[in-house]
């Protein structure tokens, strides 16, 4: 999805990368597989063990898992309750990287799906804003593919006006996607 390299307050890190990769193809599946929820979680429970730097990234994630763990659950009282927890967490890794463009991502996508009776639509509407904000200063350092469908999920998804719109569709073409 993403690479460290984005992230300006720290440095790029080969191992860092290969890990965070196994992580996130990990927490993709277990979003339909809740067979890979524990590996996913403990691949970031190492990342930010191994690479404080991250700690905000990573607790990002684990809240993220905490709350799929809530949507595969089969009791409701389960659902709900660790969905609640699984957004405490997204918040607290939020507050320690609030620039962090993946973990902004991460955060605002799942808010955006969440249902509403967990009053997240402006958490979301709020971190897809934050990365427009972020967008310009640091797109040349992420995959141009990944970015092209961050634009998209932006645009498709996010109240934006008419020249922000411009402005995501502008920098979709300077990254020269075919």
């Amino acid at each position: 999805m993403f690479t460290n390299k984005g992230y300006s307050q720290v440095t790029y890190n080969a191992e860092a990368e290969k890990l965070l990769e196994i992580g996130r193809n990990l927490f993709y599946a277990s979003v339909e597989d809740e067979s890979k929820l524990d590996s996913a979680f403990l691949i970031f429970e190492k990342y930010q063990k191994e690479y404080p730097e991250y700690q905000g990234r990573a607790t990002t994630y684990r809240g993220v898992l905490t709350a799929l763990r809530g949507r595969h659950a089969f009791w409701v009282y389960s659902k709900y309750k660790l969905v609640k927890e699984g957004l405490k967490i997204m918040d607290e890794g939020i507050s320690q990287s609030p620039n962090d463009l993946e973990a902004l991502f991460v955060y605002g996508s799942t808010c955006y799906f969440m249902p509403g009776l967990f009053g997240r639509d402006d958490s979301a509407q709020n971190a897809f804003v934050k990365i427009i904000e972020l967008l310009p200063q640091n797109i040349q350092n992420y995959n141009p593919a990944i970015m092209g469908n961050v634009i998209d999920f932006l645009i498709e998804h996010t109240e934006l006006t008419n020249q922000q719109i411009a402005r995501l569709t502008d920098m979709k073409k300077d990254l020269n996607l075919k």
